[in-house]
């Protein structure tokens, strides 16, 4: 279940709950922790998670690119990521099309070319 901890200035501490099983810490009304994240070798198939939040398994499309898929769905779209790589070279690019149970990562090398990368890391936040 969801269980949201908000500390407001009008109504004090308030929980509630639904049945996810994701816990939010909210600050009057605003969602201030990860909603999932992980950290993950993508030079395997699939790509071996190390240690995650709410992130169930990496799949591995093609090199380079790879699906998270949340362990539960989150309640909307509307969420942003971050992203790094043990690489010195190149980026971590995200899906323009955000879902609630997944999130396509692309990493390139600065030449823009496909690549793999032993370490991984995706953070996800939101509502």
């Amino acid at each position: 279940m969801t269980c949201i901890i908000n500390a407001s200035t009008t109504n004090n501490l308030q929980m509630s709950s639904d049945g996810s099983g994701i816990v939010k810490v909210q600050s009057n009304g605003v969602t201030t922790n990860a909603l999932a994240w992980a950290n993950f070798n993508g030079t395997t198939s699939p790509g071996t998670i190390r240690s995650s939040y709410n992130v169930g398994s990496v799949t591995k499309n093609s090199t380079g690119n790879y699906t998270l898929n949340f362990s539960n769905s989150l309640s909307d779209a509307n969420y942003t990521v971050s992203g790094s790589t043990s690489r010195s070279a190149g980026g971590i690019l995200f899906n323009g099309t955000f879902a609630t149970s997944s999130i396509n990562v692309f990493l390139n090398t600065s030449g823009g070319s496909a690549v793999d990368d032993t370490s991984v890391n995706v953070a996800i936040f939101g509502n």
